[in-house]
Protein backbone atom coordinates (compact mmCIF):
# COMPACT_ATOMS: atom_id res chain seq x y z
CA UNK A 1 0.00 0.00 0.00
CA UNK A 2 1.55 3.66 -0.87
CA UNK A 3 1.11 6.42 1.06
CA UNK A 4 1.05 10.06 0.52
CA UNK A 5 1.41 13.24 2.22
CA UNK A 6 -0.06 16.71 1.21
CA UNK A 7 2.44 19.24 0.05
CA UNK A 8 1.44 22.89 -0.24
CA UNK A 9 1.21 24.52 -3.56
CA UNK A 10 -0.05 27.59 -4.41
CA UNK A 11 -3.61 27.81 -5.89
CA UNK A 12 -3.25 29.85 -8.58
CA UNK A 13 -0.16 27.82 -9.55
CA UNK A 14 -2.25 24.53 -9.00
CA UNK A 15 -4.98 26.22 -11.50
CA UNK A 16 -2.30 27.29 -13.73
CA UNK A 17 -1.11 23.57 -14.44
CA UNK A 18 -5.03 22.54 -14.27
CA UNK A 19 -5.61 25.02 -17.28
CA UNK A 20 -2.37 24.14 -18.88
CA UNK A 21 -3.22 20.46 -19.21
CA UNK A 22 -6.90 21.08 -20.35
CA UNK A 23 -6.04 23.23 -23.46
CA UNK A 24 -3.32 20.72 -24.26
CA UNK A 25 -6.04 17.59 -24.22
CA UNK A 26 -4.07 15.73 -21.57
CA UNK A 27 -6.72 13.90 -19.34
CA UNK A 28 -4.40 13.51 -16.45
CA UNK A 29 -5.18 14.44 -13.11
CA UNK A 30 -3.37 17.35 -12.15
CA UNK A 31 -2.10 15.68 -8.99
CA UNK A 32 -0.29 12.48 -10.87
CA UNK A 33 1.12 15.05 -13.30
CA UNK A 34 2.88 16.84 -10.07
CA UNK A 35 4.55 13.24 -8.67
CA UNK A 36 5.95 12.91 -12.73
CA UNK A 37 7.39 16.67 -12.65
CA UNK A 38 9.04 15.47 -8.85
CA UNK A 39 10.29 12.17 -10.62
CA UNK A 40 11.17 14.61 -13.52
CA UNK A 41 13.13 16.84 -11.95
CA UNK A 42 14.96 14.37 -9.27
CA UNK A 43 16.75 12.34 -12.36
CA UNK A 44 17.46 15.86 -13.98
CA UNK A 45 19.11 17.69 -11.08
CA UNK A 46 22.24 15.72 -10.81
CA UNK A 47 23.30 16.25 -14.12
CA UNK A 48 22.49 20.20 -14.22
CA UNK A 49 23.99 21.79 -10.89
CA UNK A 50 21.48 24.91 -11.42
CA UNK A 51 18.54 23.00 -10.55
CA UNK A 52 20.33 22.26 -7.24
CA UNK A 53 21.00 25.95 -6.05
CA UNK A 54 18.65 28.61 -5.11
CA UNK A 55 18.67 31.60 -8.16
CA UNK A 56 20.37 34.21 -6.09
CA UNK A 57 21.43 37.63 -7.79
CA UNK A 58 23.74 38.63 -4.86
CA UNK A 59 27.75 38.62 -6.00
CA UNK A 60 30.49 40.52 -5.56
CA UNK A 61 31.16 43.09 -8.77
CA UNK A 62 35.41 42.89 -9.74
CA UNK A 63 35.62 45.04 -12.11
CA UNK A 64 34.39 43.57 -15.36
CA UNK A 65 34.38 40.22 -13.47
CA UNK A 66 30.87 39.33 -11.42
CA UNK A 67 31.75 36.63 -8.82
CA UNK A 68 28.00 35.08 -7.55
CA UNK A 69 27.23 34.55 -3.76
CA UNK A 70 29.51 31.95 -2.45
CA UNK A 71 32.05 32.52 -4.72
CA UNK A 72 35.72 31.03 -3.23
CA UNK A 73 38.68 32.65 -3.77
CA UNK A 74 42.03 31.01 -2.95
CA UNK A 75 45.87 32.73 -3.35
CA UNK A 76 48.48 30.38 -2.70
CA UNK A 77 51.81 31.89 -0.69
CA UNK A 78 55.06 30.76 0.57
CA UNK A 79 53.11 27.17 1.15
CA UNK A 80 49.88 27.83 2.53
CA UNK A 81 46.55 28.27 0.72
CA UNK A 82 44.96 31.97 1.99
CA UNK A 83 40.88 31.53 1.09
CA UNK A 84 38.00 34.21 0.75
CA UNK A 85 34.72 34.16 -0.07
CA UNK A 86 31.77 35.60 -1.31
CA UNK A 87 28.98 36.51 0.47
CA UNK A 88 26.38 38.52 -0.19
CA UNK A 89 27.57 41.36 -2.07
CA UNK A 90 30.77 41.17 0.10
CA UNK A 91 34.79 39.41 -0.08
CA UNK A 92 35.07 38.07 2.97
CA UNK A 93 38.59 37.20 3.56
CA UNK A 94 39.76 36.69 7.70
CA UNK A 95 35.99 37.57 8.81
CA UNK A 96 36.43 40.85 7.19
CA UNK A 97 34.39 42.48 4.39
CA UNK A 98 38.02 43.30 1.43
CA UNK A 99 38.65 44.00 -2.30
CA UNK A 100 40.55 41.52 -4.31
CA UNK A 101 43.78 43.73 -4.34
CA UNK A 102 43.59 44.11 -0.48
CA UNK A 103 43.42 40.50 -0.31
CA UNK A 104 46.53 39.61 -2.41
CA UNK A 105 48.39 42.62 -0.95
CA UNK A 106 47.66 41.64 3.04
CA UNK A 107 48.79 38.06 2.12
CA UNK A 108 51.65 38.94 0.92
CA UNK A 109 52.44 42.48 2.90
CA UNK A 110 53.80 44.14 -0.48
CA UNK A 111 51.70 45.33 -3.94
CA UNK A 112 50.78 41.79 -6.06
CA UNK A 113 48.53 42.02 -9.26
CA UNK A 114 45.19 40.09 -7.92
CA UNK A 115 44.49 39.51 -11.42
CA UNK A 116 47.44 36.76 -11.57
CA UNK A 117 47.71 35.60 -8.02
CA UNK A 118 44.13 34.58 -6.89
CA UNK A 119 42.65 31.62 -8.26
CA UNK A 120 38.10 31.35 -8.48
CA UNK A 121 35.47 28.98 -8.40
CA UNK A 122 32.37 30.29 -8.52
CA UNK A 123 29.10 27.76 -7.08
CA UNK A 124 28.75 26.11 -10.83
CA UNK A 125 32.55 25.58 -11.57
CA UNK A 126 34.27 21.93 -10.98
CA UNK A 127 37.92 23.69 -10.70
CA UNK A 128 39.49 26.99 -10.40
CA UNK A 129 40.85 29.19 -12.82
CA UNK A 130 42.81 32.35 -12.48
CA UNK A 131 41.26 35.42 -11.79
CA UNK A 132 42.96 36.96 -15.21
CA UNK A 133 41.52 33.68 -17.43
CA UNK A 134 38.04 34.24 -16.32
CA UNK A 135 38.38 38.12 -16.65
CA UNK A 136 39.82 38.06 -20.58
CA UNK A 137 36.70 35.31 -21.14
CA UNK A 138 34.52 38.25 -19.83
CA UNK A 139 35.96 40.43 -22.04
CA UNK A 140 35.96 38.63 -25.08
CA UNK A 141 32.23 37.96 -24.52
CA UNK A 142 31.70 41.54 -23.81
CA UNK A 143 33.22 41.95 -27.28
CA UNK A 144 31.15 39.90 -29.08
CA UNK A 145 27.93 41.21 -27.81
CA UNK A 146 29.01 44.38 -29.14
CA UNK A 147 30.05 42.96 -32.28
CA UNK A 148 26.86 41.45 -32.52
CA UNK A 149 24.73 44.81 -32.24
CA UNK A 150 26.59 46.18 -34.15
CA UNK A 151 26.26 43.77 -37.17
CA UNK A 152 22.84 43.81 -36.48
CA UNK A 153 22.10 47.21 -35.99
CA UNK A 154 23.94 47.19 -39.51
CA UNK A 155 21.97 45.15 -41.49
CA UNK A 156 18.57 46.95 -40.22
CA UNK A 157 19.95 50.28 -41.52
Amino acid sequence: MSTQISVPVATSKFLELSDFLRNAGDPRDPVTVVTVAIDYWLSNAESKPELLSLTNSNGYQWKSLFLPDQTQIRMAYKGTNHYAKVEGDELIYDGTPTSPGSMANSITNSSRNAWRDLWIKRPQDREWYLADVLREATQIDVKKVLEDLLSTGEKSS
